[in-house]
């Protein structure tokens, strides 16, 4: 979507909904126990009807794009086929776009965030003749998951020859945390194309990951510790741009 619209120099526009998940309605019949400080005295064991969702609902995600889809049906929005977030209109020759985000206007309180900055952890730096995107707040925060913020970094995200590696064959202690980090990696990869080989071979031993495993896993975190990577999206072209943080050389692939 952000491709289309630099390539066709849209306004991008970002606007945060309050509340979002109290506005959803909930069909079925939930309870839950009276909240602290409005319980009944007269009726300590009674429970609540929910008529609306709250957060931390499993039907409150549902709920809530259930609410503001059928508002924008109303006004002549359509609704994408291949991704239900995805909402076009038409009118006079104009053409507006909306994509709904997390899980998760008129009728709702909204927030105008100004121009698209933050999104689902991928940074947006809008100039004249294009946008740049890149993941370096979220790429700190895996870092700092890991322990390993201030590690030495690495020139590639795996070694050269995969067959030298040793193999640690034992099974790794923690495979849970295993996964975590490789799911993390795998949303990384939006934005750094550079990793995409690497983060999808450690992923093939999510199953059952190994100590040598999870030493290439560690790799590819120091190699994320050593360079910065943004998209440059511009209406002619895109093209990435890796910066190595020590030596400050930038190499861009188009």
């Amino acid at each position: 979507m952000l491709t289309v619209a630099t390539a066709k120099n849209w306004d991008i526009t970002q606007l945060d909904v309050k509340n979002a998940f109290l506005h959803g309605d909930l069909q079925e019949q939930v309870y839950m126990i009276q909240p602290p400080g409005f319980e009944d005295a007269a009726y300590p064991n009674h429970v609540c009807s929910l008529k609306k969702a709250l957060y931390g609902l499993k039907q409150a995600p549902r709920a809530w794009y259930d609410k503001f889809s059928n508002y924008l049906l109303e006004f002549r929005f359509t609704c994408s086929r291949a991704d239900p977030s995805l909402f076009t209109y038409h009118c006079n020759g104009n053409t507006m776009v909306l994509l709904l985000y997390v899980d998760d206007i008129s009728r709702f309180a909204m927030k105008d965030l100004g121009n698209l900055h933050y999104f689902l952890g991928i940074q947006a730096q809008s100039y004249p003749q294009g946008l740049f995107l890149h993941q370096t707040k979220y790429t700190e925060v895996i870092l700092h998951h890991a322990n390993m913020s201030t590690c030495n970094s690495c020139h590639t995200p795996l070694p050269q020859r995969l067959d030298h590696v040793f193999r640690d064959t034992r099974l790794f202690s923690e495979p849970s945390y295993f996964r975590s980090l490789a799911g993390k990696l795998q949303y990384l990869t939006i934005t750094r194309p550079d990793i995409q080989f690497a983060v999808n071979f450690v992923c093939q031993r999510l199953h059952s990951p190994m100590v040598s495993d999870f030493g290439l896993l560690k790799r590819i975190l120091r190699y994320l510790r050593g360079t910065f990577v943004t998209l440059l999206f511009t209406n002619t072209s895109a093209s990435i741009m890796i910066l190595k943080r020590k030596s400050a050389a930038m190499t861009s692939h188009k």
